[in-house]
This record gives structure tokens, C-alpha cells and sequence, in this order.
């Protein structure tokens, strides 16, 4: 497990965090391949990232739906948060992407994530 993943417990719920601000794409992507290993062998179905100061590309769409579907075929259904995305990113991510909830801080992803569970 690298650096920027970690898993914490958050009001006695497992989720995985993955700090993937100001990397790179391709960073990225690695991180999202070594937080799916992580996912799937401590059976953790809830996941936070932040990705704030990134940029994002083709390879991290695939990287994450891939995730998304061995975690899924795994463990069962996900739940995410991300925080980092403002203003008009976070509209538009709101507006495109389903089933994922675009947070104003990690404080808030990790409440989101438990209540989805409790």
C-alpha cells in the first residue's frame, strides 16, 4: 500500500482513502490499481479520494471503472466520495457521474460514506 492510501475507521466503519492530490495522471492510476487490491483483500466496500490540484484523462476513466467493477464483482456495491472538485468542476461532475458523492471536505465525504452503510 503506497503512501497516499490508507485505510481508516470512521465511526467503526473500514473506509479507504486515497490522497491522490497533485499527482499526476498516470500517479493516479496507479494509486486507484493499488487501492483495488487493498479494497478487495480487507473486503472494504467504502472509498474516499482527494483529488484536488489534478487533472484527469482517459486513463484514470478506465482505471476507476475497472476498479469499480472488480471491487463491485468482490465485495458487492461501492460507495464513494470525493472531495476536491470546485465550483463549476463539481457541477458538472455532479451533472455526468451517478452513484458517487462530490463532497465540500474529507470530513464530510467520511459522514456521506457512513450514513450510507448505517
Amino acid at each position: 500500500m503506497s503512501s497516499h492510501v490508507q485505510v481508516i475507521i470512521h465511526k467503526g466503519h473500514k473506509i479507504l482513502f486515497a490522497d491522490c492530490s497533485g499527482l499526476k495522471p498516470a500517479e493516479i492510476v496507479a494509486e486507484i490499481n493499488g487501492s483495488t487490491q487493498v479494497m478487495i483483500a480487507q473486503k472494504i466496500n467504502l472509498l474516499c479520494n482527494d483529488i484536488s490540484n489534478t487533472t484527469s484523462d482517459d486513463s484514470i476513466k478506465r482505471a476507476a471503472a475497472e476498479s469499480v467493477a472488480k471491487v463491485t464483482a468482490a465485495n458487492g456495491k461501492i460507495h464513494s466520495s470525493i472531495v476536491g472538485l470546485r465550483g463549476i468542476q463539481k457541477i458538472l461532475a455532479n451533472a455526468i457521474v451517478r452513484d458517487t458523492h462530490f463532497a465540500s471536505s474529507k470530513e464530510d465525504a467520511l459522514d456521506w460514506l457512513v450514513k450510507q452503510v448505517s
